[in-house]
């Protein structure tokens, strides 16, 4: 978690400074981040923990005594087993349930912290840039009132031409909900050209003006929105909209048989009703009239053939994608019980609990298997694997790894064999080497 949460901090940094939010907003931003932190971290606190535990035992000498006692290794994984099955059940819930609306929530947050305008200062004979569309250059202000001097708005917003405010003197302020600027102006102009005929220019005097300016508060404005990602979905939710996409998948392919044959009963009824012609004969004029407007028919017919076959292969590819997603809240959740699998014997075979070797092995393992998840979703994406096996190819991988090794590990057998590195060894060390372990 401390990994994830300090990768997290530095990548909105950047953002929480600029955009000025208070504390609360941002201890928000982290527990609606952290559902998905905990999804990825609990697997491989799992793998850690395996390894540090049975590596401690097994460097403290306990599995031997255990196994001296009539304790098999299979007794000493269960409890382990049993409770990782509870957790990767209770996992299974909160990948489904928990995290996509904690998922939805955090992206509506950043969403609304991103379109949040910046806090700014009148600063004296600075140009103010902050706020879209405009340029506001201020002489004097006055820092016990709102009053200023010496006013000169450029507005670009929505013109081509910019137009120019000048006053001498005026009042700023923000309107009670915060979120609009107001520039009371006194005796003043406005230079302004027309867009449509830029020979043609205004020059308005005033003595009074009032210039709103909307979205140039601070005030973080929260939204609500019912579009969600596939990540923002729960496991139902998809299955509905892929069962969705598959009566349209198939109502498309109806189309495009229906379109084909329609474009062939035209052609065979034009060469029953009109005989083949010889070479020499040539066309009438209301043949080839007949020909052009069926060729230009079954144009028709094919562009709108290929556009349904790209509709059907972009539905296709967002139905894997949909189905990935299924697969990947329950195949990350039972990675808790791959693990296990795989840890008791590699802490074992380490016989030294540290953190450093536990997070060195469980790192290794769990890179291994995040690779499998992207590799898998980027190929099942391609429609070149089911999303089935794209998801849960690691968990039999390395779970069938784990179980080998579990089984080899009980029947104190050698699972990892190193014979074949002793050929790369000379004779004279590998003799020395031989000496040295008989003695």
């Amino acid at each position: 978690m401390f990994i994830l949460v300090m990768d997290f901090i530095l990548e909105i940094l950047n953002l929480i400074i600029g955009k000025g939010l208070n504390a609360f907003i941002i201890l928000q931003v982290f527990v609606l981040n952290l559902a998905w932190m905990l999804a990825l971290a609990i697997p491989m606190a799992v793998l850690v923990s395996t390894l540090m535990a049975f590596g401690r035992m097994s460097q403290d000498n306990e599995i031997a005594a255990l196994k001296a006692s009539g304790v098999s290794l299979y007794r000493l994984v269960l409890p382990a087993l049993v409770a990782s099955i509870f957790l990767s059940t209770g996992m299974v819930f909160f990948n489904d349930r928990a995290l996509p609306e904690l998922n939805h929530k955090a992206r509506l947050l950043m969403t609304d912290i991103h379109q949040k305008r910046p806090t700014w200062n009148l600063k004296e004979n600075v140009f103010i840039d902050e706020i879209p569309g405009y340029h506001i250059l201020i002489k004097r202000v006055d820092p016990h009132s709102s009053d200023v001097q010496g006013v000169t708005i450029y507005d670009v917003k929505s013109r081509r031409i910019p137009r120019t405010i000048i006053a001498e003197k005026g009042k700023v302020e923000f309107t009670p909900d915060g979120n609009t600027l107001v520039f009371r102006l006194f005796n003043g102009e406005i230079h302004e050209t027309d867009d449509e005929d830029p020979q043609r220019y205004r020059r308005i005097s005033f003595d009074k003006q009032t210039i709103y300016i909307h979205g140039a508060g601070s005030r973080l404005i929260r939204s609500q929105s019912d579009y969600r990602t596939d990540r923002e979905k729960t496991s139902a939710q998809m299955l509905d909209q892929v069962k969705e996409m598959k009566e349209n998948v198939i109502t498309a392919e109806e189309k495009i048989v229906r379109e084909a044959n329609l474009a062939w009963y035209k052609v065979s009824l034009l060469s029953i009703e009109k005989p083949k012609p010889s070479s020499k004969d040539v066309p009438s004029i209301e043949e080839k009239t007949v020909l052009e407007s069926l060729i230009k028919d079954n144009q028709n017919v094919l562009n709108q053939i290929l556009s349904e076959k790209q509709n059907i292969k972009n539905k296709r590819r967002y139905i894997n994608s949909l189905m990935v997603e299924v697969h990947k809240k329950s195949a990350l959740a039972v990675a808790c019980v791959v693990f296990i699998l795989v840890g008791a014997p590699l802490g074992i075979m380490a016989k030294k609990g540290g953190v450093a070797v536990g997070l060195g092995l469980s790192l290794g393992f769990f890179v291994l298997y995040w690779a499998f998840l992207i590799g898998g979703e980027e190929l099942a994406d391609r429609q070149l694997i089911p999303a089935f096996w794209a998801m849960w190819s690691a968990n039999i991988l390395i779970g069938g790894a784990g179980i080998y090794m579990l089984v080899k590990s009980a029947k104190e057998t050698k699972f990892i064999s190193w014979a074949w590195t002793e050929k790369f060894v000379p004779k004279r060390y590998r003799g020395k080497g031989q000496e040295t372990r008989k003695a």
